[in-house]
Formats: structure tokens, C-alpha cells, sequence
């Protein structure tokens, strides 16, 4: 590398030192506020107070819950482990279906007609390979 070069080679090296934390810092400013501010998944509804019935199938815990009137039902599904299909849906007696995620806690109400048919049956399923994962009943 010749003399000249050399300057060059430094001088790149000073500019870059200078312009490279300037545009990290103009990076992180353009980022828009409200981006920080939303939550990556919506809240969950807060359980009812009694529960009816609770079964352990794999990596799941479902709970029936209801609250003090009885006149309003959740089912309760606790995720215990990651899932080897993270795209599972459960199908409430074959009406409602909601995508489960990877790992966590989902609470949601059922039909009224469909909360109030016994047996109760949620089954898990994997969509995309058309497979039956479980099926748990709530008699």
C-alpha cells in the first residue's frame, strides 16, 4: 500500500468512526412512538372466579371456568411447555376456533350455546398438516 493510500485508507476510517454512531443515533429517532406503546398481544380477559372442572392433557392445562352467577363460562388454557406445532387451533364443538400461540395463557368465552352443551368438547388440531392433535371433553 503506498503513502498515498494509506491517508485515504485512514481518513475513511476517521469519517466512518464519526458517521456510523450518527446514524445509529438517527436510526433509533426515526423509529415512531406509538411503536413502543402497543402491546404485542392483547390483553387477556381476568379468570373467573370458580372452576368447574380442569384437565391436564400433554402440554396443556384446560380449565373450565365460570363466575359467581353462573350465567358466564371461559375456558382456560395453559400452555406448559412450547409447542411442537405452534400452529395449533382449538375448536370449541366444532364452531369457534382460535389460534393458539407458542407458550402462555389464553382465556377466552365460548358460545353461550356452545358453553352450555354438555359434553363440552375443545379439540386441538394442526391445520396446516390436517392432523388431530387431542381432544379433551368436559362432561
Amino acid at each position: 500500500m503506498t503513502s498515498a493510500l494509506r491517508k485515504i485508507h485512514r481518513n475513511s476510517w476517521f469519517v466512518l468512526a464519526v458517521l456510523l454512531p450518527l446514524a445509529w443515533i438517527a436510526a433509533i429517532r426515526a423509529i415512531p412512538g406509538e411503536f413502543f406503546q402497543q402491546p404485542v398481544r392483547a390483553a387477556q380477559a381476568d379468570p373467573l372466579p370458580l372452576t368447574l372442572a380442569s384437565r391436564q392433557s400433554g402440554d396443556f392445562v384446560v380449565s373450565l371456568r365460570t363466575d359467581s352467577s353462573g350465567l358466564r363460562n371461559q375456558i382456560e388454557i395453559i400452555i406448559t411447555q412450547p409447542l411442537t406445532n405452534p400452529n395449533t387451533t382449538v375448536t370449541v364443538d366444532g364452531k369457534s376456533e382460535i389460534i393458539l400461540g407458542t407458550r402462555g395463557i389464553l382465556r377466552f368465552e365460548p358460545d353461550s350455546a356452545a358453553a352450555r352443551n354438555r359434553p363440552l368438547t375443545l379439540r386441538f388440531e394442526d391445520k396446516i398438516q390436517g392432523r388431530l392433535l387431542r381432544t379433551v371433553i368436559f362432561e
